[in-house]
């Protein structure tokens, strides 16, 4: 002990000698060695706005952790602008805070005409929490809009939702992807890409968000599976539920089910299941069938998309040049000829005890009913 003792004063003195030595030779910038394999990553500069220059409005979200408000935004320099604030409450653990400015840090990096811009933030002062401001989408999120297009609902929505066409699901379909394709080259993975987490402006544009509180709003579409986080687990692919993986490839399964999503007006996948039977389905390959009326092309995007290995599925800009050939050479069953009438002189059976219309072409037959969810084929 007594031996311990005497070396203790030694040791701190080597150590304060060690630190004089670093601060007398510091290594200077002309002598670092850089690497040219690496360059440097400057996070872009936030925008710090001043809490005067905006005034709340109406509230158009609200979760466990924070709001959304419809707000004004003033100054000389922006004149006068409709935005969206996320305003963090009080009461917010400090596990929301982290989260709230790792969104900050992440949108700030994103310039795209499908991603959703943050303005700028409102820092936390003493008595206040802080705001992030981003542009306003006026049509809300994707689902609600999808939703109002549903004949049986139509009537009690909102009158300034807007009305959609096929061609018009197939242009949201390309947007989202066309989105989902610049993050990809940014080596981003979203990790929780559904309908509501796509915001609707003006002229149906489309961008990907995600204000964060999706997980408070639609909480029936999350799941805690073990740890502490809720997880999207009807749009997660098999190897997320199953090793909590998440890769591009994995964002792209999700793209699949944003697809189902779009082309059966915003249900939800496996409905009618509980989202513990739902892990136990994806966890056996049982996978979504296409919505009926979809059209064939996107069937054959969601099954690709839907590929159990990984790497059998398209990269998301694949599909973005896909959806952007379908937009520009519409197959319409308008522009197919019909074949010759019923031949002339022949005597022309009565519609009303045939299968023929009153052009005396066929009628289609009636579409059979279809299985919700088919099991992958036994190899």
């Amino acid at each position: 002990m007594r031996h311990l003792r005497a070396l203790q004063p030694t040791s701190q003195k080597l150590q304060q000698d060690s630190i004089r030595y670093l601060m007398r030779h510091k290594l200077e910038q002309q002598r670092y060695i850089t690497n040219p394999q690496y360059t440097p990553c400057t996070l872009p500069s936030v925008p710090f706005l001043a809490r005067d220059s905006l005034n709340l409005l109406d509230e158009i979200g609200e979760g466990c952790f924070g709001k959304v408000f419809k707000g004004e935004m003033r100054g000389e320099e922006i004149g006068f602008r409709i935005v969206a604030i996320k305003v963090l409450k009080e009461a917010a653990t400090k596990e929301a805070e982290e989260d709230f400015m790792r969104e900050v840090e992440i949108m700030s990096t994103f310039k795209h005409e499908n991603i959703l811009s943050l303005i700028g933030v409102v820092p936390r002062d003493s008595s206040k929490s802080p705001w992030m401001v981003f542009e306003f989408m006026p049509h809300g999120d994707l689902l609600d809009v999808l939703r109002s297009n549903i004949q049986l609902l139509r009537k009690n929505v909102q009158k300034n939702l807007p009305s959609l066409t096929k061609d018009n699901l197939i242009s949201i379909a390309a947007q989202i992807a066309s989105g989902m394709c610049y993050l990809a080259a940014q080596r981003f993975v979203h990790r929780d890409l559904a309908c509501r987490n796509c915001l609707v402006g003006d002229d149906l544009v489309v961008k990907i968000a995600d204000f964060g509180m999706s997980r408070d709003v639609y909480t029936s579409d999350y799941y805690k599976m073990g740890g502490s986080r809720l997880l999207p687990v009807r749009w997660m692919a098999p190897e997320s539920v199953m090793y909590g993986l998440f890769t591009l490839e994995s964002d792209v399964w999700s793209f699949g089910v944003v697809l189902w999503e779009i082309f059966s007006l915003g249900k939800q996948p496996y409905y009618g299941h509980s989202n513990e039977k739902v892990v136990e389905l994806v966890k056996q390959g049982t996978k979504l069938v296409p919505p009926e009326d979809c059209p064939l092309h996107v069937s054959n995007i969601m099954r690709a998309c839907w590929s159990t290995d990984p790497r059998a599925r398209p990269q998301i800009c694949e599909v973005h040049e896909q959806l952007t050939k379908v937009q520009v050479h519409p197959v319409s069953q308008e522009n197919l000829p019909r074949p010759p009438a019923f031949p002339v002189g022949l005597p022309l059976p009565q519609a009303s005890d045939t299968n023929l219309d009153p052009d005396n072409y066929l009628k289609p037959q009636p579409a059979a009913p279809r299985e919700y969810l088919l099991p992958l084929p036994d190899d």
